[in-house]
């Protein structure tokens, strides 16, 4: 005969007042499953979320706010035999997603110049990249800029500040594959003045990849990218509205880059290993 399982006193607790975060590790560590457990289950029922993002959602760091994801929450509820809906009602109204530009009351932090070199290992994966940016203010006491980056799944970068500034708050948003890191700049420039602001991603994981790509929503006077390779690849090739595909040729180095006035949009390199 089916018995019901009976529920502790303080998940009831958090399922009737919350936070979500906390409702969802009593309700994980009620049922005695492992996060890859729960993922398999869900899976079994046509779901696909990853464990990264199921942690991320457990410690409040991310929640589920697209269609998919609530999908997920809603199959998540049966695999953690709770009532339907009592997870999704903690959420609440969704958050605000993405980053206002960096403006202050009158003004903002344009980006000059950059230079960014990728680091390519044997297997043809991307295992850092060194950003040095040149950013002039607009206007007063601009002391924020943000650093956005798409990934591949399961493969976020970490950020570390080098020169004239420190990490602040970074954002994962595991259903987009996507990172925003806040740097905070030592000492805001003055209206009209520049900084130079370095820092680098490395990845603790480097799938093999086929390019690296910067995309800039705004003109940047200048733009050079230069990718090393620990291993020379059969073939790279430039990425961008003009002259794309055009093949690279390495130099005694191993280096291949490219280098752009005024850019915008999309410009990178493609190799195949």
């Amino acid at each position: 005969m089916h018995r019901a399982t009976e529920r502790p006193a303080d998940l009831d607790h958090l399922l009737a007042h919350g936070p979500f975060p906390a409702a969802l590790r009593a309700a994980i560590a009620a049922r005695g499953l492992s996060l890859d457990r729960i993922r398999h289950r869900l899976a079994r029922r046509g779901l696909s979320v990853s464990v990264p993002t199921l942690s991320l959602w457990q410690s409040g760091r991310r929640r589920p706010e697209r269609a998919e994801s609530l999908r997920v929450l809603a199959g998540l509820e049966q695999v953690l035999e709770l009532p339907a809906g009592s997870l999704g009602i903690l959420l609440g109204p969704p958050r605000p997603r993405g980053r206002a530009p960096v403006r202050g009351r009158a003004g903002q932090l344009v980006t000059v110049s950059q230079h960014d070199q990728a680091e390519i290992d044997a297997l043809g994966g991307l295992s850092a990249v060194r950003a040095r940016v040149v950013l002039r203010a607009t206007g007063a006491g601009l002391d924020r800029w943000p650093v956005r980056w798409h990934f591949e799944p399961g493969v976020a970068p970490k950020i570390f500040a080098d020169r004239n500034c420190r990490v602040g708050i970074v954002e994962h948003d595991l259903d987009h594959d996507r990172l925003t890191a806040e740097l905070v700049l030592d000492s805001p420039p003055a209206p009209g003045e520049s900084v130079v602001v370095e820092y680098r991603a490395t990845f603790p994981a480097h799938p093999v990849a086929r390019g690296y790509v910067r995309i800039f929503d705004r003109p940047v006077r200048d733009y050079l990218l230069e990718a090393r390779f620990a291993e020379l690849p059969a073939q790279c090739v430039r990425v961008h509205a003009e002259d794309a595909g055009r093949e690279l040729v390495p130099d005694s180095g191993g280096t291949v880059h490219v280098a752009e006035a005024d850019v915008v949009g999309r410009i990178g390199i493609r190799w195949e290993p």
